[in-house]
């Protein structure tokens, strides 16, 4: 008979279980190591049920590591726990976090979910991803190469939408608040103004540009109904008897009309401030100063009345009569008569001497 050996390692889940030489021993082990194996399931869905992430709900999508699905008004809810995988094939998804505010998903999509306290983490492989949240809601989206962090002004909510591609392309868009973009590898930060739309390649904050309706995200999912809601309630038609007993309201008389004027709108006025554009540089680590208001304009805008106010209405005048139209016909005017010639002057009478003078000159 062969000998017992005295160590044997056996792989029961993720630790070695180790036999001693007697049977009886080796017997025990087994049943520890079994235990074990069949317990530490029931670990993990607890600690994933205490990090429940919130509610998912949509047309195509498939979850890996859900905690239940329950039905509500006919559609599917599927609960999320910390590490659940979610990828949507097509159409839309809504994921309803459990400390208040929701992620809407744009598909063909891929991401996980993490929960640590009251902060959310999203790991996008692929897809676009809409976040609306209140201030008080820490999310953080990684992409292979970027974080993505949505940044609240005051108090107000917040507004994001990040969507990247297989191909590396990225896209950014805050809609409400600004969105903190900060490189893994070289550590580089970018602040995306509230409003602003940017687009980046391969992951490099150095490719940024800024683009326009590109990067959006709108989930048109119908609300299920949140749990213990109320149920609908559906009316009956009353009673004649009931009818009968019932009195209608009396009518009261219509108030004057002078009584339901309105004051007339009192118009504030309307400030514009002009001021230099705000600069941000990458490769200072503190925010540059604030402009000094010696730079800052404010206009306030008015509307000028005049003085003088003229009522009533102010009429064309009638168009001038048309020329008169002669019906007669004008005969042309006949040239005036040609001036006879000028008479020829009479010749001077010649005197004694010059008919003398006249005489001798023809004789020679």
């Amino acid at each position: 008979m062969p000998s017992v050996p005295k160590t044997l390692h056996t792989r029961s889940g993720s630790q070695p279980c180790v036999q001693l030489a007697s049977s009886f021993r080796i017997g025990v082990r087994l049943s520890a190591c079994t235990l074990a194996a069949l317990l530490s399931p029931c670990v993990l869905a607890a600690q994933a049920q205490s990090e429940t992430v919130g509610r998912i709900e949509g047309d195509a999508i498939a979850v890996k590591g859900a905690v239940g699905v329950e039905v509500e008004n006919g559609r599917s809810i599927t609960l999320l726990a910390s590490g659940s995988q979610v990828t949507v094939k097509s159409g839309q998804a809504r994921v309803t976090l459990a400390e208040g505010g929701e992620i809407g998903i744009c598909g063909p999509a891929h991401l996980s979910l993490l929960k640590s306290g009251n902060s959310v983490t999203v790991a996008l492989d692929y897809g676009r991803v809409r976040a609306k949240l209140d201030r008080a809601v820490p999310l953080t989206v990684y992409t292979p190469l970027i974080v993505a962090t949505p940044v609240a002004i005051g108090d107000a909510p917040r507004d994001a939408t990040v969507g990247f591609e297989a191909s590396g392309t990225m896209c950014v868009l805050a809609s409400r608040g600004a969105v903190r973009l900060e490189q893994q590898l070289t550590g580089q930060v970018l602040l995306v103004p509230q409003a602003g739309e940017v687009a980046l390649a391969e992951g490099q904050l150095d490719s940024l540009r800024e683009t326009s309706g590109s990067c959006q995200c709108e989930v048109q999912l119908a609300r299920a109904a949140p749990p213990g809601s109320k149920p609908t309630e559906i009316s009956v038609p009353v009673s004649a008897d009931l009818a009968k007993a019932v009195k209608p309201p009396e009518k009261t008389a219509r108030p004057d009309p002078k009584e339901e004027m309105k004051p007339p709108v009192i118009e504030e006025p309307i400030y514009k401030v002009l001021m230099p554009a705000l600069t941000f540089s990458a490769a200072s680590p503190n925010p540059p100063p604030d402009p000094s208001p010696q730079v800052i304009l404010l206009v306030r805008r008015v509307r000028v009345r005049p003085v003088t106010v003229y009522r009533g209405h102010v009429k064309a005048p009638p168009p001038p009569p048309p020329p008169p139209v002669l019906a007669a016909t004008i005969t042309p005017t006949p040239p005036p008569p040609a001036a006879p010639p000028p008479p020829a002057p009479p010749k001077p009478q010649l005197g004694l001497v010059a008919r003398m003078k006249d005489f001798f000159r023809k004789l020679w």
